[in-house]
């Protein structure tokens, strides 16, 4: 490896020009690719379809039809909803993103086949009421179960619900292309001025709201933190040239992973706008250590050419070790059977693989011609380098090796006890399963989901259940009645009652066989008389049957393929994927087809990942494979990964201790802890075997300076995410702004403490 690496120096030296057209153009050539690349930026491109539950999800919303449903909450005074409903219902039906726009029953249908559908013990006090007129016991139960099942009818007083079903599942849409906004800005200009308020929930709602929130804090803050960064890499190259250079090799970086990536799978997805957060904080690390071993070369009072090759044959070393076991890590994670860690493990692997021979031969080169062209300039050409080149101070870095290499013993047992601390507070480990808490608190669907709830009993996400026949509907309803995670079951089945005959029969015997007339009774406002008049109606129509069904029922509760459709909402509106696990095994012990969009909750919040052990067994073994290979010394490999084995379970124990929750974001950042403690180890260990002579303090310092920035520069990347109001992204920067800081005080503490134990070497 020495020798490779300074082969690359003196080609640099002899032929810059060479060296960067080999590195750029085979980068560009990948780039090139990118315009002819699928891009699939839905959520449904990495949705884990191979997940038995998630993958029924998406083949039950293909082959039913079911869209995304956007419910509608709409407040005001009573006599004022009715109209508003109409409006809302009318603005939204206009648009070409809404497959349909309804109530979630046609009111006036149901007043008008009362007789048939209210219950058989209501049904039976009717007709007492006409053939026992002077029942006054009958007659008042008859009263009190029509005002219930008036405000059953009329839904909840001074509130209405309207649901739409998007032409297009909100998981298929691309990231910030909703067309919820469309949708809500229609509906609210239907209703201004009537004094109606409007609240939408559902996933369109949520989706759309967590998108824009989120993007629009990114956008914000992304330039911030490019500044932030920028500055902080001045401390090591103020000079506009060094950093475009370091710039050009992440860009190249970045389009050649890209293009490999879309010719490998066939496209690009939403992961891959991740990995380049990965590349830029590991690739610019490539380039702060390369920038910090030449300015301390150069204060060493050597030569340009001298320093450059001492660079890339020491730290060059340490940057390809380091690549190379981060980028197998993430390669290795891409052999899972999930289309997350594919594409965020390919795209983060080949980033990296293609960031090593870009900075190894552009960095280098750009120095020398920088340097022939001040040979030009200067006379002397080299004393000016000399004089600029100062080591990179870092306040305090200084006192703190030195008390590790001078105090080794006492340095390991306060780290040990430091990490024994941080581990004893897993036991209050808490793994976030509600989807609500790693989403944008800005989001308005977020309070309106329980708003409807509270108010309605419902939510946009019931599990569906496909009966073969309205008796199996009615079946599968009866086995939901009154369970507790439950508060409602709807289809055809609980619509249309079973007795439908029987009762047809009924007034067939009172009413006679064309509905005729019975003696006149009471007033219009004579509960008796009503009942009569809608029993009398009901007998000259008929009981209504399938095809007598409003368009809006029929499409709502019977599929294309002909199953009756069964609608179970949960009784509690979070979207929790503990709780949606419950809820699945019990509507699939009823019918093992049935899904809802809460299990997708469940395969994204808690699913089982029964790979995850094999991986990482295979990453930790890949990445011994390669030290063994490095340093060839069991020592040198056990000081390589003394950073990692302290600062990752220090990392874990004190996100526990301090109450943050792990998700499924919190594991996307855990690689890059990974990644870094790995390159920390592996770059201070070449440093101490680089000059067996130099005192461990003095490797340890020189390392630990170019550690400490790279430190910085990426903590301040991460850390605007701590503005986004995002409780995941939250949680993001909180693991690397604890992790980080970790794996820097272990560098340059456990790590040089262990070696003059090990080495006896102060």
């Amino acid at each position: 490896m020495r020798r490779a690496l300074d082969a690359v120096a003196r080609w640099t030296i002899r032929s810059p020009w060479s060296a960067i057209a080999w590195a750029v153009l085979p980068a560009l050539a990948l780039a090139a690719l990118l315009p002819t690349t699928t891009v699939d930026l839905t959520f449904t491109g990495v949705m884990n379809r191979g997940n038995e539950h998630v993958g029924r999800y998406f083949e039950m919303s293909e082959q039913y039809e079911l869209g995304g449903l956007l419910l509608v909450l709409l407040e005001g005074e009573e006599e004022r909803l009715d109209e508003a409903v109409d409006r809302a219902i009318e603005a939204a039906s206009v648009l070409p993103s809404v497959a349909a726009a309804r109530r979630p029953l046609p009111l006036e249908w149901l007043a008008e086949q009362a007789p048939w559908l209210v219950e058989r013990p209501l049904f039976d006090r009717w007709l007492a009421l006409v053939e026992r007129p002077d029942d006054v016991a009958n007659l008042a139960e008859f009263a009190a179960s029509a005002m219930a099942l008036r405000g059953a009818v009329a839904s909840v007083p001074g509130a209405r619900l309207v649901e739409i079903k998007m032409a297009k599942d909100p998981l298929a849409e691309e990231v910030g292309e909703s067309p919820f906004f469309e949708i809500e800005a229609s509906i609210e200009s239907a209703l201004a001025g009537s004094g109606v308020t409007a609240g939408f929930s559902g996933l369109p709602a949520l989706s759309a709201g967590d998108q824009e929130q989120t993007l629009g804090a990114i956008k914000r803050l992304t330039p911030i933190s490019l500044v932030l960064v920028l500055l902080l890499f001045r401390i090591v190259e103020k000079r506009p040239g060094g950093m475009l250079s370091v710039a050009a090799v992440l860009i190249l970086a970045i389009g050649a992973a890209l293009g490999a990536v879309g010719v490998l799978t066939g496209k690009l997805t939403v992961m891959e706008t991740f990995f380049g957060v990965t590349v830029f904080g590991l690739g610019i690390d490539f380039a702060v250590h390369l920038f910090v071993r030449q300015r301390e070369e150069l204060a060493h009072g050597r030569s340009f050419e001298q320093a450059l090759r001492r660079t890339l044959s020491g730290a060059g070393r340490g940057v390809v070790a380091g690549g190379i076991t981060t980028a197998g890590a993430f390669l290795i994670a891409a052999t899972a059977p999930d289309p997350v860690a594919l594409h965020l493990g390919l795209s983060g692997g080949l980033g990296l693989l293609f960031c090593l021979p870009l900075t190894l031969l552009i960095l280098p080169s750009v120095w020398v011609l920088r340097q022939r062209r001040h040979r030009r300039r200067v006379a002397t050409a080299t004393e000016a380098p000399s004089r600029r080149a100062t080591p990179v101070r870092v306040p305090g870095l200084s006192s703190v090796v030195r008390w590790s290499t001078e105090r080794p013993v006492r340095c390991l047992a306060v780290s040990a006890v430091l990490v024994t601390a941080a581990l004893a507070g897993l036991p209050r480990l808490q793994v976030e399963t509600r989807l609500e808490r790693i989403m944008n608190r800005g989001v308005p669907a977020i309070a309106m989901v329980d708003r409807i709830q509270e108010v309605l009993g419902t939510n946009g996400a019931p599990w569906i259940l496909a009966a073969d026949s309205l008796d199996q509907a009615r079946e599968f309803a009866a086995r939901l009645d009154g369970h507790p995670l439950f508060s409602e079951t709807i289809s055809l089945g609980t619509i249309l009652p079973a007795d439908l005959a029987e009762r047809a029969a009924e007034l067939h015997r009172v009413f006679g066989p064309q509905g005729g007339p019975v003696e006149a009774v009471g007033g219009i406002a004579d509960p008796r008389a009503l009942a009569v008049a809608a029993l009398r109606r009901a007998a000259a129509a008929g009981p209504p049957g399938i095809d007598s069904l409003p368009p809006g029922l029929r499409e709502k509760f019977i599929a294309s393929t002909g199953e009756f459709l069964v609608f179970a909402y949960a009784a509690d509106s979070k979207a929790d994927g503990a709780l949606a696990r419950r809820q699945r095994e019990v509507v699939q012990a009823i019918d093992p087809r049935s899904s809802g969009l809460l299990a997708v909750v469940e395969g994204m919040m808690i699913g089982d990942r029964p790979w995850i052990p094999w991986i990482a067994l295979s990453i930790l073994g890949f990445v011994l494979v390669v030290l063994c290979v490095d340093f060839r010394r069991p020592a040198s490999v056990l000081l390589a990964v003394l950073p990692v084995l302290a600062a990752v379970p220090f990392t874990l124990g004190v996100l526990c201790w301090v109450g943050i929750p792990f998700n499924v974001m919190t594991w996307l950042v855990l690689p890059l802890i990974f990644g870094l403690g790995i390159d920390d180890g592996i770059h201070v260990v070449h440093r101490i075997l680089d000059d067996p002579a130099q005192p461990i303090r003095g490797a340890a310092l020189s390392v630990g300076r170019a550690i400490a920035m790279t430190t910085l520069t990426t903590t301040a990347s991460f850390s605007i995410l701590l503005f986004t109001d995002h409780p995941g992204l939250e949680t993001m920067a909180a693991v690397m702004l604890i992790g980080l800081p970790a794996c820097l005080l272990a560098s340059v503490t456990v790590l040089p403490a262990a070696a003059v134990l090990l080495v006896g070497r102060r």
